[in-house]
Protein backbone atom coordinates (compact mmCIF):
# COMPACT_ATOMS: atom_id res chain seq x y z
CA UNK A 1 0.00 0.00 0.00
CA UNK A 2 1.83 3.51 -1.12
CA UNK A 3 1.29 6.17 1.72
CA UNK A 4 -1.57 8.15 -0.05
CA UNK A 5 -3.77 4.98 0.34
CA UNK A 6 -2.66 4.26 3.69
CA UNK A 7 -3.77 7.99 4.58
CA UNK A 8 -6.70 7.97 2.25
CA UNK A 9 -7.99 5.02 4.79
CA UNK A 10 -6.72 6.97 7.76
CA UNK A 11 -8.70 10.06 6.68
CA UNK A 12 -11.56 7.57 6.48
CA UNK A 13 -11.10 6.48 9.69
CA UNK A 14 -11.17 9.91 11.11
CA UNK A 15 -14.43 10.58 9.46
CA UNK A 16 -16.19 7.64 11.11
CA UNK A 17 -15.00 8.53 14.49
CA UNK A 18 -15.75 11.90 14.10
CA UNK A 19 -19.54 10.65 13.04
CA UNK A 20 -19.42 8.16 15.73
CA UNK A 21 -18.37 10.78 18.88
CA UNK A 22 -21.15 13.29 18.13
CA UNK A 23 -23.53 10.14 18.01
CA UNK A 24 -22.15 9.64 21.27
CA UNK A 25 -22.30 12.82 22.67
CA UNK A 26 -25.98 13.28 21.47
CA UNK A 27 -26.83 9.97 23.44
CA UNK A 28 -25.08 11.57 26.29
CA UNK A 29 -27.58 14.77 26.11
CA UNK A 30 -30.48 11.82 25.74
CA UNK A 31 -28.98 10.80 29.23
CA UNK A 32 -28.95 13.76 30.98
CA UNK A 33 -32.01 14.43 29.74
CA UNK A 34 -33.51 11.45 31.53
CA UNK A 35 -31.69 12.05 34.55
CA UNK A 36 -32.96 15.90 35.01
CA UNK A 37 -36.39 13.89 34.26
CA UNK A 38 -36.54 10.77 36.16
CA UNK A 39 -34.18 12.66 39.11
CA UNK A 40 -35.49 15.75 40.09
CA UNK A 41 -32.56 17.62 40.01
CA UNK A 42 -31.07 15.59 43.03
CA UNK A 43 -28.36 13.72 41.17
CA UNK A 44 -25.42 13.41 42.85
CA UNK A 45 -22.72 12.77 40.59
CA UNK A 46 -22.95 12.10 36.32
CA UNK A 47 -19.74 9.45 37.54
CA UNK A 48 -21.07 6.18 37.61
CA UNK A 49 -17.55 4.35 38.36
CA UNK A 50 -19.45 1.15 38.21
CA UNK A 51 -21.16 1.47 35.00
CA UNK A 52 -17.65 2.87 33.46
CA UNK A 53 -15.67 -0.10 34.63
CA UNK A 54 -17.99 -2.53 33.11
CA UNK A 55 -17.75 -0.71 29.66
CA UNK A 56 -14.00 -0.96 30.07
CA UNK A 57 -13.93 -4.68 30.40
CA UNK A 58 -16.76 -5.25 28.10
CA UNK A 59 -14.51 -3.22 25.51
CA UNK A 60 -11.18 -5.05 26.35
CA UNK A 61 -12.28 -8.43 27.34
CA UNK A 62 -11.21 -9.69 23.71
CA UNK A 63 -7.94 -7.81 23.45
CA UNK A 64 -5.38 -10.74 24.45
CA UNK A 65 -2.58 -11.32 23.11
CA UNK A 66 -2.28 -7.56 21.20
CA UNK A 67 0.31 -5.39 21.69
CA UNK A 68 -0.15 -4.26 25.12
CA UNK A 69 0.81 -0.39 24.54
CA UNK A 70 -2.09 -0.33 22.10
CA UNK A 71 -4.17 -2.23 24.37
CA UNK A 72 -3.14 0.69 27.21
CA UNK A 73 -3.62 3.52 24.96
CA UNK A 74 -6.97 2.27 24.30
CA UNK A 75 -7.55 2.27 27.56
CA UNK A 76 -6.84 5.57 28.07
CA UNK A 77 -8.98 6.84 24.68
CA UNK A 78 -12.31 4.96 25.87
CA UNK A 79 -11.81 6.56 29.53
CA UNK A 80 -11.49 10.03 27.66
CA UNK A 81 -14.23 10.01 25.89
CA UNK A 82 -16.36 8.82 29.15
CA UNK A 83 -14.78 11.88 30.91
CA UNK A 84 -16.14 13.91 27.72
CA UNK A 85 -19.56 12.46 28.18
CA UNK A 86 -19.31 12.91 31.68
CA UNK A 87 -18.25 16.90 31.52
CA UNK A 88 -20.73 17.45 28.67
CA UNK A 89 -23.76 15.34 31.06
CA UNK A 90 -22.71 17.91 33.92
CA UNK A 91 -22.78 21.25 31.78
CA UNK A 92 -26.23 20.05 30.29
CA UNK A 93 -27.55 19.55 33.69
CA UNK A 94 -25.94 22.54 35.29
CA UNK A 95 -26.83 25.07 32.78
CA UNK A 96 -30.04 26.05 30.32
CA UNK A 97 -28.77 24.41 27.58
CA UNK A 98 -30.80 21.29 28.21
CA UNK A 99 -34.40 22.70 28.26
Amino acid sequence: MELTEIRNEIDKIDDELKVLYFRRMNLSKEVAKYKAATENGRIASVYKPDRERQIIERLTADIEGEDEVLKEDYIMFIKRVLQNSRNYQEILLTGDELL
